[in-house]
C-alpha cells in the first residue's frame, strides 16, 4: 500500500506520508529488475519517500571463517590480521561484483524522477551465521526503519513450488509480520 500525503481539514496543510521508506532487494535477476522497474513506475512522480537498496552477499566460505590456531601467540596473531585481511578482500570483490546491478537500479529510478538524494545501498553482512535470507531481509528492513519490502519473485509452476520447497517471497509473507511485502513477478 502507497500512502500519499492529503490536507488536513483544520490547517490546510500537508501531511508527510507516514511509511515512506522502501527496502529494494536487488540483484542481477530478471526478477530482480521487474522489481525495480515497478518501483520506478509507481514511484515516479511523487515526492517524500526514502529507498533503501540492498544487495544480499553470501556468507563468507567457510575456510574464511576461523583458522586452525598457532601455538605462538605472534604467529597467532600474525594469522588472525592474515585472516582478517583475506575477508575483507573476499567482502570487496562481492561488493565489485554487485555493483552493476546497484548502479543500474540506482540510475532507472533517478531517471523515473526519483531525486539521487532519496536512494541508498546497503550490502548484507557476509558474517551472518544462522539467519535466513528472509530475516536477514527483514533485520535490515528494520535496522532501516522500512516498513515496506520490495522483492522480485520467480514465476514457478505450481508443481515446482511444491517440490522445491518455499521461495524467499513465501518465507517474507510468513515471517514478515508488520511489514508491508510488494512482491514482484
Amino acid at each position: 500500500m502507497v500512502q500519499t500525503s492529503r490536507q488536513t481539514r483544520s490547517s490546510g496543510r500537508r501531511r508527510k506520508p507516514t511509511n515512506n521508506r522502501l527496502l529494494l532487494v536487488v540483484d542481477q535477476s530478471s526478477s530482480s529488475k521487474r522489481a525495480v522497474e515497478y518501483v520506478a513506475t509507481v514511484l515516479a512522480t511523487r515526492r517524500g519517500f526514502q529507498l533503501c537498496l540492498a544487495h544480499f552477499l553470501s556468507q563468507l566460505p567457510p575456510e574464511m571463517l576461523e583458522f586452525g590456531g598457532a601455538e605462538d601467540p605472534e604467529r597467532e596473531q600474525q594469522l588472525d590480521r592474515q585472516l582478517k585481511t583475506e575477508q575483507q578482500q573476499w567482502i570487496a570483490t562481492a561488493r565489485k561484483g554487485a555493483q552493476p546491478s546497484l548502479n543500474w537500479a540506482c540510475a532507472r529510478l533517478h531517471k523515473a524522477g526519483l531525486p539521487a538524494s532519496s536512494l541508498t545501498t546497503q550490502f548484507s553482512d557476509p558474517f551472518r551465521a544462522q539467519n535466513s535470507v528472509s530475516e536477514e531481509i527483514l533485520e535490515l528492513a528494520r535496522t532501516n526503519k522500512c516498513r515496506t519490502i520490495v522483492v522480485g519473485r520467480r514465476s514457478l509452476s505450481w508443481l515446482r513450488r511444491l517440490t522445491a520447497g518455499k521461495d524467499l517471497a513465501e518465507q517474507l509473507v510468513q515471517q514478515g509480520s508488520g511489514f508491508t511485502l510488494w512482491i514482484v513477478e
